[in-house]
């Protein structure tokens, strides 16, 4: 029996998601295919309990904004600059050769051109949550395969944004070349004026909220602007999700990039996942089992077509054959974006009845299989990665391990990260004062508004993937919280910690301090060396006691136990 009202819909759709969701991610499959699953069995093809109701089409709606949205403010434009312009080249190439040769195809097989150039758009993308997700788990992002397959994700991320202007624009196709121009004209003027003008202001309105101390209301105003970027696009011509897209691209440069990220995962997660629902919801299982066929041999030629280009692209660009065989491996897949721009396309009366089932099911497949594939090619191909490069720039250091977390922008904190910024290690900070973190900003350093004991930020800075956790915090009561609650979570982290009085250190130490620094002798080190500076007749009786005294001279003599082996200090 069908459920009778939004609330009884609601609660159908989460009890299937978390069962199907939770047996896929088990099963090895990650929770796309799980979310699909979920909508095939309660929507009308299995069991016949729920349709696609207007709360289930509004709430999948959102879930694609913020998708882009999170998409978004992980492409700020010192990152999109870093790419380098071999990765950036490859990129390009795979997009639009992909494109062209899938177009291609289509047509062979009897497409229409409008369909054949959606079609070839969708499949062109591949998934930037399941390879993403593969290399880290395999310790591979900071390899060069790791480096290549993630710049040209980030390509393909930023694609999407043309690709559905290039929908709305063919929904007009009575006037397609008029349709086209205005809506990239329209398009590129709001993505100019919002990345020109609107990131200030929307900084300002975050310092303002973060004073309140309400996390409440800073999740409530990430809502706003997500939403309210939406809901200019929309107004604009465009599509909700490009508004999305564009709203995460306006903060990804802001200092609250990653409190916000850590604000909206949870139930981004779960809207995302609703959409990946109501995609099931719409589909007719019955007729595409009658062609399953069709479908395993779409999933598998896609894979291989896909994986061959991108091979026979990257060798030019100084990978091996068995590194290139590899990056192919990797990018052959359809990607989570082939159901927003079908869906789109499909909503418009782009493509015909019929088409959208198989290349769906299609693409969640090999999206399933793509662990299973790529690391069975990686062992097979022996890709071992290369060592990482000694220094990566800043704009990268959330995409890779190997960077250093300073939490606290005070004094300390900004020098300790200017000092590992002049040595060449990337550094990223935190602070819970919106306006140290604007204070750091401007002196070019990367620190960002965040909690140091919330998981989700820890998890957004990549401290499990970090070298070191630098703690420059006020206060000793603080300072005793973050340190047993990061040696809780990282047991094996190493943890610099800044020591107001000496009579602290001990106090750290026990608490798994790696080193203590205590604030008062490093002062007085100073001090005694500024003294020594000014007064040439001056002599110094014990040249190493002063050595490295200078902020970024050398290493500082630290306290690892009380009273320690320092007695000139």
């Amino acid at each position: 029996m069908a459920p009778t009202s939004g609330l009884a819909a609601l609660l159908l759709v989460i009890l299937a998601a978390l069962a199907c969701v939770a047996a896929s991610v088990r099963l090895g499959f990650g929770p796309v295919l799980g979310y699909l699953a979920a909508g095939v069995l309660v929507g009308p093809a299995v069991l016949g309990l729920l349709h696609a109701t207007p709360l289930v089409d509004a709430l999948a709606e959102f879930g694609v904004v913020f998708l882009l949205f999170a998409v978004g403010l992980e492409l700020p434009l010192p990152r999109i600059r870093s790419i380098g312009t071999r990765p950036l080249a490859l990129g390009l190439l795979q997009i639009g050769t992909t494109v062209l040769l899938l177009f291609g195809m289509a047509l062979l097989l009897g497409l229409a051109a409008v369909p054949a150039l959606v079609l070839a758009m969708a499949l062109a993308l591949s998934s930037t949550a399941v390879v993403v997700r593969f290399l880290a788990d395999r310790g591979l992002l900071s390899s060069r395969l790791g480096r290549t397959a993630f710049a040209v994700l980030i390509l393909q991320d930023l694609a999407v944004a043309p690709m559905l202007v290039a929908v709305l624009a063919l929904a007009g196709r009575d006037e397609a070349g008029l349709a086209a121009l205005r809506t990239l004209l329209a398009g590129g003027l709001v993505s100019a004026l919002a990345l020109a003008f609107a990131r200030r202001p929307l900084e300002t309105a975050y310092g303002h909220i973060a004073r309140l101390g309400l996390d409440e209301l800073m999740v409530g105003l990430s809502l706003l602007i997500a939403l309210g970027f939406a809901l200019a696009a929309e107004v604009a011509g465009l599509s909700l999700a490009f508004g999305g897209l564009l709203a995460g691209m306006v903060l990804a440069e802001s200092g609250y990039r990653h409190k916000v990220a850590a604000d909206i995962r949870a139930f981004r997660g779960l809207l995302v996942g609703l959409f990946f629902l109501s995609v099931g919801l719409r589909l007719d299982l019955t007729a595409a089992l009658a062609v399953w066929p069709r479908v395993l041999a779409l999933a598998v030629g896609l894979y291989l077509v896909k994986g061959a280009l991108v091979a026979a692209l990257a060798r030019p660009f100084g990978f091996d054959l068995r590194r290139a065989l590899a990056l192919g491996a990797l990018l052959g897949q359809g990607g989570e974006f082939a159901f927003v721009l079908l869906a789109t396309a499909g909503a418009h009366g782009l493509l015909p009845a019929g088409l959208a089932e198989p290349v769906t099911l299609a693409v969640a497949l090999g999206m399933a299989l793509t662990p299973l594939l790529a690391g069975w090619a990686l062992r097979r191909l022996a890709a071992v990665p290369e060592p990482p490069p000694r220094a990566v720039t800043t704009a990268e250091a959330p995409a890779l391990a190997g960077h250093v977390v300073v939490a606290g922008a005070g004094s300390v904190g900004r020098q300790v990260a200017e000092c590992l910024q002049q040595a060449g290690v990337p550094v990223l900070g935190l602070d819970l004062d919106p306006r140290r973190v604007e204070a750091a900003r401007r002196r070019g350093l990367p620190f960002y508004y965040g909690d140091v004991t919330q998981p989700d930020v820890l998890d957004d800075v990549g401290l499990a993937g970090a070298r070191a956790l630098v703690l420059a915090l006020d206060g000793p009561a603080r300072t005793r919280r973050v340190m047993a609650f990061v040696r809780y979570l990282f047991p094996e982290k190493p943890v610099l910690v800044r020591a107001h009085l000496e009579e602290e250190v001990a106090g750290y130490l026990d608490l798994g301090a790696t080193v203590v620094v205590p604030e008062v002798v490093e002062t007085g080190r100073h001090l005694a060396t500024a003294v020594v500076r000014l007064l040439p007749e001056a002599v110094v009786r014990t040249p190493h006691a002063l050595e490295g005294a200078g902020p970024c001279d050398g290493p500082a003599p630290a306290r690892t136990t009380p009273d320690a082996a320092d007695p000139k200090a």
